[in-house]
């Protein structure tokens, strides 16, 4: 079977560590970039050894037969990069959030369903080494009960570096630490039955202050807290069950207590976007649907409508 032809749309940071994933799996060909900053489209073509550069989506989609394209843009327009590529029926991997609104995510599915275009969203989170043996382990004794997710940052220092436009810093929720929010729904494995949150905007006019009780269908209890009124960045988890807890520290490394004893988890260093990228490519070359513990467009529309609840509690 001949490579599969892929492009990426967005050459920051994230873009390139995309690229770099890509062009380190042998059935791939990265054909192309797409930036329209032409330092950074040039930069990235230069690093990876990609002649093909476009200024804009369009004409990437114009000149390009693509198996698939990664989107990499600025989080607030991660959605609407996505929209053209899978209206033209490509497969498509966006980088969270996938849109600024649930309405703009119900958008994007539905244009992937009319189109058959397959459609994941980034939520590395749901492959990442550690979290995903974390799971194992306490499901193995039974259902999980009860779940803690912490992510935390610095506005002060976001509003400092003038990187996002407004009407994002006031809702840095779905920036970073909706990677959180979209953890615990795949570790619960069920729909959301009730939220109960408060959200404040304390020490900047941004909303800086997350706390939500969550209960899902099965039973298990999620407490979600996010803020950005810290000095640095903090990602945290804890996964209860039947006698047993892992407790996910910086998802570097884990430690599970049961039976009087306790181990550690260490990951693999991928942090689940190495195993992500490669899920979703395997999806295109076999022509499967995107189903879990990915997050498919279907996924995507549930994890935000759940912070739509969320940034509802605002006080």
């Amino acid at each position: 079977m001949a490579n599969l032809q892929v492009a990426v749309i967005g050459c920051g940071g994230r873009g390139r560590g995309h690229m770099k994933i890509l062009s380190d799996f042998e059935d791939t060909d990265l054909v192309a970039v797409c930036d329209p900053v032409e330092a950074a489209r040039d930069n990235a073509g230069d690093m990876f050894n990609v002649a093909n550069r476009y200024d804009t989506i369009e004409a990437l989609l114009d000149n390009e037969t693509l198996d698939a394209i990664f989107v990499a843009t600025p989080a607030h327009l991660n959605g609407e990069a996505a929209l053209p590529c899978l209206a033209r029926g490509v497969n498509t991997l966006l980088e969270k959030p996938p849109g600024m609104s649930v309405v703009e995510t119900v958008g994007l599915r539905d244009t992937a369903k009319q189109t058959g275009a397959k459609g994941m969203v980034g939520w590395n989170r749901r492959f990442h080494p550690i979290i995903v043996q974390a799971k194992q382990q306490v499901k193995a004794r039974g259902p999980v009960t009860q779940l803690v997710g912490e992510f935390h940052k610095s506005i002060t220092g976001l509003a400092r570096s003038g990187k996002f436009p407004e009407h994002l810093m006031d809702n840095m929720f779905l920036e970073t630490p909706i990677h959180a929010l979209d953890a615990l729904r795949a570790i619960a494995e069920a729909d959301v039955q009730e939220v109960h949150s408060v959200v404040q905007r304390t020490i900047s006019d941004y909303k800086d202050v997350h706390a939500a009780l969550i209960l899902f269908d099965n039973g298990c209890v999620a407490q979600l807290i996010a803020n950005y009124t810290t000095a640095a960045r903090l990602e945290r988890y804890e996964i209860h069950g039947r006698d047993i807890s892992a407790y996910l520290e910086g998802v570097s490394h884990g430690t599970v207590f049961c039976d009087g004893t306790q181990h550690e988890l260490t990951g693999a260093g991928t942090g689940g976007t190495v195993e992500q990228n490669r899920y979703f490519l395997d999806c295109v070359k076999s022509d499967s649907p995107v189903s879990f513990p990915a997050a498919s467009l279907n996924e995507a529309v549930k994890t935000m409508q759940l912070a739509a609840d969320i940034l509802g509690g605002l006080r």
